[in-house]
């Protein structure tokens, strides 16, 4: 897999996946019934003639089906593309550097599964979080001054074989100001998008915070 350093992402094609569509057959019965019958007696004595002179019964039935019902027609699926991959991440970068949290949260799913995993020295943790959770970590980290430095490098991009997902990673640097004190803060990013609606849309989202770099 390929990657560019300016961090526009280079996409793979992997395959395609197929559907399947059902017809509903509506059927109508419908039976008419005629029954007829004629009695008749000759009047002269000399010619005994008594009883029905003619009886029958006629009975007939239709039988009438429609034909199968069109599916209902469905609108075709927006697939995922590297311009559309491009334009997520691209407005992501604007949301981080402009500090803002419902930027960022705007792309994530409510149901997304959030893990960071937290890197100091030996010392490893990994938190799940919530997208309101989320919302609050990425507050606390925007409190922090910035020196409006912040970068997108190593973007990888995978597109799935139905084109309705994709797998993103990338690294970031931003350096952040405490006091008197600047110090760099770097990331490592793993994103799932998958299509909702018409746009792709953050289901689960990984980052590697290894804390101070200086």
């Amino acid at each position: 897999m390929a990657s560019q350093e300016d961090g526009r992402p280079i996409a793979e094609q992997l395959g395609s996946a197929g559907g399947a569509k059902t017809g509903v057959i509506a059927i109508g019965l419908g039976v008419l019934v005629a029954v007829a019958v004629g009695v008749g007696v000759a009047p002269r004595l000399k010619d005994l003639v008594t009883g029905p002179s003619s009886s029958s019964k006629t009975v007939s039935s239709s039988f009438s089906s429609s034909q199968p019902a069109p599916p209902p027609s469905v609108k075709p699926e927006t697939p995922v593309t590297t311009e559309s991959v491009e334009t997520l991440l691209a407005d992501l970068d604007q949301a981080v550097k402009r500090k803002d949290v419902e930027g960022v949260l705007r792309h994530i799913a409510p149901d997304a599964v959030i893990l960071i995993h937290m890197k100091q020295g030996t010392h490893h943790q990994t938190a799940l979080l919530s997208r309101e959770d989320y919302r609050k970590t990425l507050a606390a980290e925007f409190a922090f001054l910035s020196a409006d430095d912040f970068a997108r490098v190593n973007t990888k991009v995978l597109l799935a074989p139905d084109e309705r997902s994709a797998k993103i990673s990338f690294k970031t640097t931003e350096t952040l100001r405490q006091a008197e004190r600047e110090f760099t803060v770097e990331g490592e990013h793993t994103l799932l998008v998958t299509m909702r609606g018409d746009k792709p849309t953050i289901v689960s989202l990984e980052r590697d915070v290894p804390g101070d770099s200086t």
